[in-house]
This record gives C-alpha cells, sequence and structure tokens, in this order.
C-alpha cells in the first residue's frame, strides 16, 4: 500500500443538497490499492485529504469502510475489489459492454448507461456519463 496513494473525492451533496443533514455534509472517497490488499486504507486516505486540505481530519463526525473484498458482495460486478468492469481489451474499449454504434443507449427507450464499462472507459471520471448525457439530449433533438 503506497502512503500517498491516488484519492478521488466526490462531494456529491453540492449537486444535491439533500444529502446534508444541517451543516453535516457526505464525503465520498475511495483509494486505488495494490491488487489482493485486504486492509483498511482509511488512514492513508485521511491523510492525503488532509495534506491539501488541512483540518478535514477534524471534521469527521463518522465513516463507513468497504475493503476490496467486501465489494463484490456490495456489486457482484466488482470481483476482487476491481471497480473498473475488469479488463479493457480493444472491443470493449472501442464498443463497450456491447457491439453497437450507440453504446450508450441500452436498447430501452430513453435509458441509458454510463459506467465505467462505456467508452472511453474506466479511469475517464465523468466523460462517461458526459458522453452518455449527449447521446440522450442528441435524441431528444430528433
Amino acid at each position: 500500500m503506497p502512503e500517498q496513494p491516488f484519492v478521488l473525492v466526490g462531494q456529491q451533496y453540492l449537486a444535491d443538497p439533500q444529502r446534508s443533514v444541517g451543516d453535516t455534509h457526505p464525503v465520498w472517497t475511495y483509494a486505488h490499492v495494490p491488487h489482493g490488499y485486504t486492509g483498511d486504507a482509511t488512514a492513508a486516505i485521511i491523510t492525503q485529504i488532509e495534506r491539501f486540505a488541512p483540518g478535514f481530519r477534524d471534521r469527521i463526525i463518522g465513516h463507513t469502510v468497504r475493503s476490496t473484498m467486501q465489494m463484490p458482495t456490495y456489486n457482484p460486478n466488482f470481483v476482487g475489489g476491481d471497480i473498473m468492469t475488469g479488463s479493457k481489451d480493444i472491443r470493449q474499449l472501442t464498443f463497450g459492454p456491447r457491439i453497437t454504434l450507440s453504446p450508450y443507449n441500452i436498447g430501452v427507450p430513453n435509458m441509458y448507461i454510463c459506467s465505467a464499462a462505456t467508452p472511453p472507459g474506466p479511469g475517464a471520471h465523468g466523460m462517461c456519463g458526459y458522453n452518455a448525457a449527449r447521446a440522450a439530449l442528441a435524441q431528444l433533438n430528433h
């Protein structure tokens, strides 16, 4: 486990204030850890955030932890803690979970997929959703 892991932080309450209670606001994080890591990355995550937001540690009133080994119970697609939809060969990178010219359209009217399984794939945080939203808006403009 690296001392300074890559940490992603989400503050979804900024877009959805109903997630907050008074001045208590949830923060969602995860860290990239080595494959098969069975430890708890909480301390390393908090230390990383504290580097850039001094005082963060003192504002924590509670936390929930899901280890890599617990991830498949939470979501069966997260085999071994891999939240990035597994292997990305050239076919999956180009077409996503199925071969189609519209990888965001799932074949059900007005329903779209925007997970890391769709192009441009995992690690391009937000782009899958952005592209799915563009596909949905294009359909509305027909």
